[in-house]
């Protein structure tokens, strides 16, 4: 169905992502340090994962604990 309306579809696709693979080698090439930021990257992920999950812990503790006042409230 595609390949009535856009007959070269796959062909500009392929076009795109090579276009994009050019560049993004031609940026990374350029900046000095790039390598450096890559193998801090994983650690900074973790780190927000861990800030992530320490946030939506306390917002469920104080959830849970909202709901035990009204529940105990009502009796």
């Amino acid at each position: 169905m595609l390949d009535t309306h856009a007959p070269n579809l796959t062909e500009s696709i392929r076009v795109l992502v090579h276009n994009s693979d050019e560049r993004r080698h031609r940026t990374a090439a350029a900046v000095p340090g790039v390598k450096n930021r890559c193998k801090r990257s994983p650690h900074n992920r973790q780190v927000r994962e861990k800030r992530t999950f320490q946030a939506m812990f306390a917002f469920g503790l104080l959830l849970g604990g909202l709901e035990l006042f009204i529940v105990l409230h009502y009796l």
